[in-house]
């Protein structure tokens, strides 16, 4: 008889472990996606795309971000709020290459999956790390700048960045740098961070025109430091304008030549991935590494479907 009833009893433990176990893998991943800033063409595309990723994977999203794109102690916190909440992934956008690492080494040792979408860090690994290739993006950038210009005519050159301490930031600059060191008559004035404030970019702007009236080419290097850049310019101003970003303003200033080039990077599609990244590595599964897409565009070439696409990113 008892062993009757043991027989009986070990049928139901496996039932018992098995329902649990089907449970365990009908519950939805929690996902943090923790961006620089709340606001920001760049950033609402990015959780566009997110959105679009969770309905793909019914994984259920939260989303964290300072108010100001410089607070790096706000973001510090985020990724601790998700560590105490036991998110199963975390994915972060550093906006400092070496003040989030300590916390990212936090979440990963409690087991948390951390992919870092758009910028790295210097020596702590994620679990994945999904970008574009901005060495590329400011070689590319040169070139088309330098075409406007003959060969032997003088460039002097006004970079405004947003960060200055994100691997993005990083790449960018020193490919721009590269560049006009192999170009000759090319020299860049002045290098300087705006921290996505339109105020400061447009002073800096104002005040490095004034100083220097042989500046002819500047690189606004973030949304918030283009519109900054395109107050501070006047008809009077003979100078080449190359920005970052896809707002509706800087479509506008592209389309009645104040700009010369809009760079845009496919924030949506970085933001689909990173889910998508962090999901896969949830099932154990090796993620795929893809550079993200990007274009520079033109006046001339914005109508184009493919351009179109980016300057509106609503769709993967």
């Amino acid at each position: 008889m008892k062993r009757t009833i043991l027989l009986l009893f070990i049928p139901l433990l496996l039932f018992s472990s098995c329902s649990k176990k089907q449970q365990d893998t009908d519950t939805p991943y929690r996902i943090a996606v923790i961006t620089m800033m709340q606001g920001g063409e760049f950033w609402g595309a990015l959780k566009n795309g997110a959105r679009s990723a969770r309905l793909a994977t019914g994984a259920v999203l939260e989303f964290f971000a300072p108010v100001n794109e410089s607070d790096y102690a706000g973001q510090v916190a985020f990724v601790e709020e998700a560590i105490e909440q036991g998110f199963d992934a975390i994915i972060l956008s550093p906006s400092h290459h070496t003040q989030l690492e300590q916390v990212v080494s936090k979440a990963r040792s409690a087991g948390i999956k951390v992919v870092l979408a758009d910028t790295g860090l210097l020596q702590v690994d994620p679990d994945f790390l999904i970008t574009a290739d901005y060495q590329l993006i400011g070689k590319q950038v040169a070139e088309h700048a330098f075409s406007h210009f003959g060969e032997e005519e003088p460039i002097n050159a006004l970079i405004i960045g947003s960060l200055p301490n994100t691997t993005s930031m990083r790449d960018l600059i020193g490919s721009l740098e590269s560049a006009f060191l192999q170009r000759k008559n090319a020299h860049i004035n002045t290098i300087a961070y705006s921290f996505s404030s339109e105020i400061l970019a447009r002073d800096t702007a104002a005040n490095a025109i004034e100083a220097d009236p042989s500046i002819n080419l500047i690189f606004a290097l973030e949304e918030y430091t283009a519109h900054g850049v395109a107050a501070a310019l006047s008809p009077k101003h003979e100078i080449h304008f190359i920005a970052f970003g896809n707002t509706q303003h800087e479509i506008q200033l592209l389309e009645a030549e104040v700009i010369d080039a809009l760079v845009v990077v496919n924030s949506f599609n970085l933001g689909y991935r990173s889910v998508l990244s962090a999901v896969e590595l949830l099932e154990g599964k090796k993620p795929a590494h893809k550079l993200v897409d990007f274009a520079l565009v033109t006046k001339e070439s914005m109508f184009s479907e493919e351009h179109q696409h980016l300057l509106f990113q609503t769709f993967q």
